[in-house]
């Protein structure tokens, strides 16, 4: 047993031996390698390493449709200003007393309320009515005038029309004496309401369709959706100091849900599926607007969100704008083995990000590294991760950089090089809390709302750069007041 333990211990001595003196031979080779490189370098230091080939895999990317929810609230106090406008002074005269022995006039007496709830406006309308009334008296006659008033109970039920417009359907559902007119002839009560009951049955009608036309005159619902599908085609500037965007939204269908009633309000909820896109450098071409709406669709119900699906493109010219911001003249290694970045290059590989670092100082070339780029959500910023040299193995150009500068490099890179996209998406929240989404669209008609969330779902590399797809969302809603 003694003899087991004992022979353990000479195992493992040897082996710790032999693990210091493999540690101390790695030492005296990365020191010779290094005195064998610094010498081979003295004598040529310009080294042209092959610029990796530039390969791109086709990106078929479909666009995902935005879908703007926005909600429309048509305030009932507007509409009950409007109708008591429209509602004023004589609002009906029949001077001819020859033809049925009548003259009578009525005229509102004073302004009304409206109550709403789901798609029916109730409201009282109070009239004053004037009638002059001639009596036979054999071989002349006598005219008498008398007065009285009545609260008329009427009902409009609100609906959308199949061109995106109000039907209207109003009801006089009954009338009411506030005064009741009384003709005195001589000892003899007269009642008159039996007049008046057959003059409001002969034009119950023509009241009826008066309101409905008043209704639609001032709740022009196709004008207020009409402009909501023309002004989102309007390109609208998002451009930074650094350079010039634009977002360009184009309606491809239209929804809306049941109209009902709430609070004081006439609602319901505009629904536009569009495709959004963002132009670098250039705005989008002057296009004709797509004027005609789709036609009618009526959902049961949406949510109250915007999302906005874009497809935004980086130019190489502008990472390497960045890279270069970043990395120029930064030194790598100690002493005589420094180098210095001139400039930097970025191009495509498959899915990999290349990234040429041209230097100059005791190597002078172009040292490739590759890595593959994501998007950090918490600093809203386009990184790099998995960054690698792109070296052939065996040549001295690769042994320098393994043994002078392989980590601080990659660590630059990986830790410095940001495509940040705080500022743009700033500006287009701030965009879309100003001139975007906050506007009269018309008289008494008011959007407002913003893009509050930003997300990067997918970036691919192309030719010309990075194709970022950013999903934003947030809340829009116009109103009438």
């Amino acid at each position: 047993m003694k003899g087991i333990r004992l022979l353990l211990i000479l195992i493992l001595f040897s082996q710790t031996i032999l693990a210091k003196k493999n540690v101390e031979e790695v030492k005296i080779e990365d020191s010779q390698l290094a005195a064998q490189l610094t010498d081979t370098v003295a004598t040529d230091s310009v080294f042209y390493e092959e610029r990796p080939e530039e390969t791109y895999e086709e990106v078929v990317y479909t666009p995902k449709q935005s879908v703007l929810h926005i909600p429309l609230s048509i305030n009932v106090s507007l509409l009950e200003r409007k109708l008591n406008e429209n509602f004023n002074g004589l609002l009906y005269e029949d001077d001819n007393i020859e033809d049925d022995s009548l003259m009578i006039r009525a005229w509102k007496e004073n302004d009304f309320k409206i109550a709403y709830d789901q798609n029916i406006l109730n409201y009282k309308i109070p009239i004053k009515i004037w009638i002059k009334k001639r009596f036979s008296l054999g071989f002349t006659h006598t005219d008498q005038e008398i007065e009285g008033t009545i609260n008329m109970e009427m009902q409009t039920a609100i609906n959308f029309s199949r061109d995106w417009g109000l039907i209207t359907k109003t009801e006089m559902l009954q009338y009411s004496w506030i005064k009741k007119p009384v003709l005195k002839l001589g000892i003899i009560d007269i009642p008159i309401t039996s007049i008046v009951d057959k003059i409001l049955k002969n034009n119950k009608q023509l009241l009826n369709e008066s309101v409905d036309q008043t209704v639609k005159q001032y709740v022009p619902l196709q004008s207020y959706i009409q402009e909501i599908w023309e002004s989102i085609q309007n390109p609208i500037d998002i451009s930074t100091s650094g350079y010039k965007a634009w977002l360009k939204i184009t309606p491809k269908n239209l929804y809306t849900t049941p109209i009902v009633g709430s609070q004081g309000q006439i609602n319901t909820t505009i629904g536009v599926k569009c495709l959004s896109e963002i132009y670098m450098d250039v705005p989008p071409k002057a296009g004709q607007k797509e004027t005609k709406m789709p036609r009618f669709q009526m959902y049961t119900n949406t949510d109250k969100q915007v999302k906005v699906n874009l497809l935004a493109d980086i130019p190489y010219t502008t990472i390497d704008s960045i890279a270069n911001d970043i990395m120029k003249n930064e030194t790598f290694g100690e002493g005589r083995h420094t180098i210095i970045v001139d400039s930097m290059e970025i191009f495509g590989q498959k899915e990999k990000m290349m990234i040429g670092v041209h230097v100059h100082g005791f190597i002078n070339g172009a040292i490739y590294l590759e890595g593959i780029p994501y998007f950090e959500q918490s600093s809203t910023s386009i990184r790099i991760k998995e960054v690698e040299y792109k070296l052939k193995t065996k040549n001295v150009l690769a042994k320098i950089v393994n043994l002078f500068y392989k980590k601080g490099l990659k660590k630059m890179i990986e830790e410095k090089l940001i495509i940040s996209l705080k500022d743009e998406i700033a500006l287009i929240k701030e965009s879309s809390r100003n001139e975007l989404f906050n506007k009269e669209l018309m008289e008494d008609v008011y959007m407002n709302g913003m893009l509050n969330h930003i997300t990067v779902e997918d970036i691919f590399l192309t030719k010309n750069g990075l194709k970022v797809g950013i999903i934003l969302s947030g809340k829009i809603n116009v109103r009438v007041e």
